[in-house]
């Protein structure tokens, strides 16, 4: 049995936390949106980028130096900018956390929705802590929030036959009998003569989908780039997706981000990224994701935030671990790999030509 064994049953049966505090305080029902745009006054609070205001008024970083006469995004605390905002939510509130028995600077950052290197740095220490001391926290009400609030549409897809065979290697391999993956309003496919894949991956990648949009609630377009090509074979620009089996997948985007062009991290919708993580994971079908390391901090983030333990966590992605710990991780580090996931997924049980 393969390391990968152990990791379904993690998926399967570890349980998650208590709701968050900053579900609890939520109050994204206030956020009003406008199509032509309204003019806000933004002061910068600590350890704000330009570009997560950018994100968080629904607007672009050049339209925000254009408005304010700007030839930098090194601002210092405090300054105003004024934005014509398309997405008005409330201000942030700073607040000022008691520190109780068992907690870690993971744990308070989750449970409040921030970031942990961020929780460090408003408070200038990097100690462990002590219960009664007293920490600062700049918390967002109303962040972009866009799964696990309803369930989605059950599935609604066509079959994938069984027949297509992956062969050889990744890296240096074809498809037998290679088959399309089928329409389906859960995801789009870049180019349909790059999506040609073994009926393994295609059907694990159905299943994937399905349980994503009914499971997360999310309504986002999923862009498929490249899987393979109808033979397989030699791919350029790809070393792999030769044998059908390597799936690149554009991470989920939030509302508003312009959809027709690579996004940002700040743009990344980090929580519909981990449910995809984890819908792919639970098929029991892949072998390896790939995301490049300094990106599965967010990705990290983004999970304890929806109450999934540090242990649970360790089984699957490298993060915090050093790159080169990857023995027992799913998410492992690959260059390159900023605005999509690369998905491999492991031979089938009745293709005996395919290698791992």
């Amino acid at each position: 049995m393969s390391a990968l064994g152990p990791v379904i049953t993690l998926v399967l049966s570890l349980a998650s936390w208590d709701r968050p505090q900053w579900m609890e305080r939520y109050r994204g029902d206030e956020v009003k949106l406008s199509e032509a745009g309204e003019w806000v006054q933004h002061k910068i609070l600590p350890r704000e980028s330009v570009a997560e205001i950018a994100v968080r008024y629904g607007v672009s970083v050049d339209e925000i130096l254009k408005w304010n006469r700007l030839t930098t995004t090194k601002l210092k605390t405090g300054r105003k900018l004024k934005i014509r905002a398309h997405r008005l939510a409330p201000q942030k509130e700073k607040i000022e956390y008691a520190v109780k028995a068992g907690d870690t600077w993971g744990r308070v950052a989750a449970d409040w929705g921030v970031d942990t290197k961020d929780l460090h740095g408003w408070n200038y220490r990097n100690k462990e802590l002590e219960s009664g001391e007293k920490l600062d926290i700049f918390f967002d009400p109303a962040p972009y929030w866009t799964v696990g609030r309803k369930l989605g549409p059950l599935p609604n897809h066509e079959f994938v036959p069984e027949g297509s065979l992956s062969w050889g290697k990744p890296q240096k391999g074809k498809i037998v009998d290679a088959i399309s993956l089928p329409p389906s309003p859960d995801y789009t496919c870049r180019a349909d003569r790059m999506c040609f894949g073994s009926s393994y991956t295609l059907q694990g990648l159905q299943r994937a989908f399905a349980n994503f949009r009914y499971e997360s609630g999310y309504e986002g377009e999923i862009i498929i780039g490249s899987i393979s090509r109808h033979w397989g074979r030699r791919f350029p620009p790809h070393r792999s997706h030769q044998s059908g089996r390597d799936v690149d997948i554009r991470m989920p985007i939030l509302p508003l981000v312009p959809d027709w062009r690579d996004p940002s991290v700040e743009e990344i919708d980090w929580l519909a990224t981990w449910y995809l993580v984890e819908s792919l994971v639970d098929t029991g079908r892949v072998e390896t994701i790939f995301l490049e390391a300094e990106l599965q901090r967010n990705l990290y983030e983004a999970a304890r935030r929806l109450g999934r333990g540090h242990e649970y966590l360790a089984a699957l992605i490298t993060y915090p671990n050093d790159i080169k710990s990857r023995e027992f991780s799913v998410v492992r580090h690959a260059k390159g790999h900023t605005a999509h996931i690369h998905v491999r997924f492991a031979c089938g049980p009745n293709e005996p030509r395919c290698k791992d």
